[in-house]
């Protein structure tokens, strides 16, 4: 697939009052079938995904369903994907969907990681070389699959705490944990940022009202955490975030989609 500019797009928030310069082609979506494996956050963006398919008449067929292969028309289908805190449970899942007979011809697939499947830095490169694997196999053994790669959701954190004082608090697995969620986004945007099709759903999250990005510093680099204002309860999106999150999404399938026209 070549490379589309339009996918360096960053989304503009609903709450800005301006509206999405693709939203023209998100009414192409609804004529391709797409493979959503997620967890909780991704009830957020699917809460948001129904508002949008409302409010523009987008004629998006939405199908929840734990035997995804099932649906083998133009859909949005959306399923659990594996067990939470367990990242290769999701990567078999998504093969198991790929392989079988009764699933779509060229759908699009998308794996959203959960922000409890990250706890460490060191796991941040196993799961990185996981993921770029389970994509390597699949685009070997499934030329007809476009993969939508997906950056991990992440939390809030108290950027008044530096490393030392976590600790001295009880919350230095808090603090490595997002150290750990920023490290795998790096490693996805380096790896497929302007190549392959990316939704940046941390970016949405860390991206505050006026624009500014959500972060601390740590060891003198700049940490992406969620924005207070995209989150009810510190990591589950927010409604005005899940609207933004879904038209995110719903830009980057347009670009897609576009992009094999």
């Amino acid at each position: 697939m070549s490379v589309n500019p339009l996918l360096n797009y960053q989304p503009t928030r609903r709450c800005h009052g301006a509206p999405s310069p693709l939203r023209k082609g998100w009414y192409a979506v609804a004529q391709r079938t797409v493979y959503f494996g997620h967890q909780s956050v991704g009830a957020g963006i699917l809460a948001g995904l129904r508002r949008l398919n409302e409010e523009f008449e987008l004629a998006l067929r939405v199908v929840q369903t734990q035997d995804p292969a099932s649906v083998g028309v133009p859909a949005f289908v959306h399923f659990l994907a594996g067990d939470n805190r367990n990242y290769f449970s999701k990567n078999a899942c998504l093969l198991r969907l790929l392989e079988s007979r009764t699933r779509a011809k060229r759908p699009i697939v998308l794996l959203k990681y959960c922000y409890v499947d990250l706890r460490s830095r060191a796991d941040s490169s196993t799961m990185f070389n996981a993921y770029r694997d389970t994509v390597e196999s699949i685009q070997f053994d499934h030329p007809d699959v476009t993969v939508l790669h997906s950056t991990i959701p992440l939390r809030t954190f108290d950027s008044r705490l530096s490393a030392r004082a976590a600790r001295l608090f009880g919350r230095r697995t808090e603090w490595e944990a997002a150290v750990a969620r920023h490290r795998y986004n790096e490693l996805i945007r380096a790896e497929f940022g302007g190549r392959e099709p990316l939704f940046d759903l941390a970016r949405v999250e860390a991206r505050r009202p006026d624009g500014s990005i959500s972060s601390f510093m740590s060891s003198g680099k700049r940490i992406e955490t969620a924005a207070p204002e995209n989150t009810y309860d510190g990591g589950h999106l927010s409604s005005e975030c899940e609207l933004a999150a879904a038209e995110a999404l719903l830009d980057t399938l347009a670009v897609v989609i576009e992009d094999q026209s």
